[in-house]
């Protein structure tokens, strides 16, 4: 039996003896490594095909096909971020998100190990409220409290109570729901989430000159002093509304032909006046709400918290945020994939999440250009979960081109398969791939339940070192991080 599966853990008797089968064949180690080799992924890409090599005569000829692999095909991992459709690509993406948002604060992959010194803050700026929800307060001892207790027991006109003496759990189904589901704005929620993006770019806009304000100085002068740089990730909370968390650094302005150094800034650029700063733009930024949904504006919630980050924090800020990148509208309650309108009455979803479903279609048609019922799953939702500034750090790019040079340099090093090293020693543009689609996801029950204990082992050895540092935010963090749903 494969190391580390033990009997009986997830396994019928039927699936057993399948086990017990396959394990007899002589390509059972294959399958292994390919599934191996795919980090486990819970809906691999099967591919049919051969790699080509151009040999010294110019003429191209099959080093590898899959015709001799497991089931004839190649197995490719399916990078999707989520968490909650693969667990095991989600895992890869985490990890990169980690070292690019921790590059930017404690220094690496390229970025100088003095960028610590730089002035930091940790920023969580919310949604305002369009609507009392269910929700979840601690106390100061930590213990729950009640969730909306009213001496006036009020009633809103549509004859719903607006107090809740309840003590919800942490995984109450009501949670993020609004008490009265005719009160809820909800139009004005989805405008909400898909205005965010701009929102945040008059955000970056507004930040610089409330620094120049502050300091006394031009805006042409504080540009050739200091520029700002961030990295920038977006949660969804349980009322179906997006929260961003930020971190924001000060680097020294130089000019265009060094723009790519570091440096830290002239020390009249304080963490404290950055902070100031942030708390002025955020107060002051505003994006008008087209005129066909009403008019008006939005603007950032009343509740923004602002923590300085300090040189032992690096780490466990960048693993917190980095855990969020592969969140989605999953926390609450939302689905993974789009919609259509006459999907939503047979959706197995609660009623709040309904509604916003319901709204974004209705509200499609009166404002075209915003594309509500193209991103409905998404609430409203239109930017990516997480962004940065062009300086922040390194990319996702250059992290994955440094993997597969270590693979390839791995390869070359110690790899004992003819074919293998054949592929590896030549070049980009004498080398060629020739796959078709074969269909995605595990053959069988029995190969899901083996990549899935094989996901596992993978991620408990990874596990149990990280979240135990890097699963809390730091101490002040944690309450602002559960906003009350309002």
């Amino acid at each position: 039996m494969t190391p580390g599966l033990a009997a009986g853990e997830g396994f019928t008797p039927e699936l057993l003896v399948e086990l017990a089968e396959r394990a007899g064949q002589p390509d059972f180690p294959r399958l292994e490594k390919q599934l191996r080799s795919t980090g486990y992924c819970a809906r691999p890409v099967r591919l049919k095909g051969h790699t080509e090599v151009c040999g010294e005569d110019g003429r191209w000829r099959s080093t590898w096909s899959t015709a001799t692999e497991p089931d004839g095909v190649l197995r490719k991992a399916c990078g999707n971020r989520r968490e909650a459709i693969c667990p095991a690509c989600a895992e890869r993406y985490r990890q990169d998100a980690y070292h690019l948002i921790a590059a930017g604060l404690r220094g690496g992959k390229g970025v100088p190990d003095s960028v610590s010194a730089h002035p930091m803050i940790f920023a969580t700026l919310t949604a305002p409220s369009f609507g009392p929800v269910h929700t979840r307060v601690l106390g100061a001892d930590g213990r729950p409290k009640r969730c909306r207790p009213r001496r006036d027991a009020p009633v809103c006109p549509h004859g719903e109570s607006l107090s809740c003496t309840a003590v919800h759990d942490e995984g109450d189904e009501c949670l993020g729901a609004a008490l009265c589901r005719e009160c809820f704005e909800y139009d004005r929620a989805l405008l909400w989430n898909s205005l965010l993006g701009e929102l945040w770019r008059r955000t970056t806009i507004y930040l610089p000159r409330k620094l120049a304000q502050r300091l006394g100085i031009t805006q042409k002068r504080l540009k050739q002093l200091v520029r700002a740089a961030y990295v920038k990730v977006a949660e969804y909370q349980q009322r179906g509304l997006v929260h961003v968390h930020v971190v924001i650094r000060l680097d020294e302005a130089l000019p265009t032909y060094r723009r790519d150094v570091i440096r830290a800034p002239d020390h009249r650029f304080t963490v404290e006046l950055l902070e100031h700063a942030l708390r002025a733009a955020a107060a002051a930024v505003t994006v008008p709400v087209p005129a066909e949904a009403g008019g008006g504006f939005v603007r950032w919630g009343a509740q923004l918290d602002v923590q300085h980050i300090g040189a032992n924090e690096a780490g466990r800020c960048a693993g917190y945020l980095a855990k969020y990148a592969t969140k989605a509208t999953e926390q609450a309650g939302g689905v993974l994939h789009r919609v259509s309108e006459h999907e939503v009455d047979e959706l197995a979803v609660s009623p709040h999440v309904r509604e916003y479903l319901r709204h974004a279609f209705a509200l499609d048609v009166q404002v075209a250009d915003r594309k509500l019922a193209r991103n409905a799953h998404a609430f409203g939702y239109r930017g990516h979960c997480l962004t940065k500034s062009r300086r922040y750090s390194t990319t996702f790019k250059q992290l994955r081109a440094d993997r597969e040079a270590f693979v390839h340099a791995q390869i070359l090093a110690r790899s004992r398969d003819a074919a293998q090293l054949a592929i590896a020693a030549a070049a980009p543009d004498r080398r060629r791939g020739v796959y078709a689609f074969d269909g995605q996801g595990h053959f069988t029950t029995l190969q899901g339940l083996l990549a899935e204990k094989g996901r596992a082992r993978e991620r408990e050895m990874r596990r149990i070192a990280r979240e135990e540092l890097c699963d809390q935010p730091p101490t002040r963090r944690e309450h602002p991080c559960q906003t009350p749903q309002r």
